[in-house]
């Protein structure tokens, strides 16, 4: 197994309060990771710090063959990973507008583009919504047109917060199918979400978040090939 990502030591205090005191998580290429924890563990955090939203109080990131701090990590990692918030942000303008906007962003043409947007709409199943307003879309739909946009960029690391939250049954199958879909394509994904039932078939590994330290999380399918390892606990 091949790790894409190593951190180490990430250290992160907000307001004099712990919220992150991890030692060691490797991510695996190419296979799913989910982080399950309680409302406030810390999982929006890391995933800021990881996808380089974040500065956390201390980090060092091992990618490419490199092992860099933080902050010189952290352009690399805003260009090759992609973080999803749970109500993923939608420009008001039509689905195809908002899903060709990361490539007109990287100098694509308009006619190619346009292709592009069209054969990943094809392969989400979201062709019927190219022209409609995504003010229109339900949240179901909100979530996969930004897997789509995600997607058609490429990313190493895809991560997702709380991706089936407040979708009624139909919305989570055909989510959880993309991200199936997305995992056979070699996308690595990282996911954190309480509502395991739905997505925890996707997971090769799986952890779990309680007050800022990580640690193996017990699952009918948990393997143990992600590293984690925390220090002596802290009171935080």
């Amino acid at each position: 197994m091949t790790n894409l990502i190593d951190l180490n030591n990430i250290h992160l205090t907000l307001a004099d309060k712990a919220v992150l005191n991890i030692k060691s998580i490797s991510i695996p290429a190419h296979q799913c990771t989910l982080i399950t924890g309680r409302n406030g563990s810390g999982k929006t955090t890391l995933f800021k710090v990881i996808s380089g939203l974040l500065k956390p109080d201390s980090a060092t990131i091992k990618y490419q063959g490199l092992t860099l701090p933080w902050k010189k990590a952290k352009p690399i990692l805003q260009k090759d990973f992609i973080y999803l918030h749970q109500n993923p942000y939608l420009f008001d303008d039509t689905v195809l507008n908002n899903i060709a906007y990361g490539l007109y962003r990287a100098g694509e043409s308009k006619a190619v583009a346009h292709q592009k947007v069209m054969q990943a709409l094809d392969w989400a199943n979201l062709s019927h919504l190219a022209h409609r307003s995504a003010k229109q879309l339900s949240g179901g739909e909100k979530q996969r047109v930004a897997l789509t946009r995600a997607r058609i960029l490429s990313p190493r690391l895809l991560l997702l917060d709380e991706p089936t939250a407040s979708m009624d049954t139909d919305a989570k199958l055909q989510t959880s199918e993309l991200l199936q879909r997305l995992k056979s394509e070699g996308v690595s994904i990282l996911i954190c979400s309480h509502e395991t039932h739905t997505i925890d078939h996707i997971a090769d590994h799986f952890l779990h978040l309680e007050n800022g330290e990580l640690t193996p999380a017990s699952s009918s399918k948990r393997t143990s090939n992600v590293t984690v390892l925390n220090p002596s606990k802290k009171s935080i």
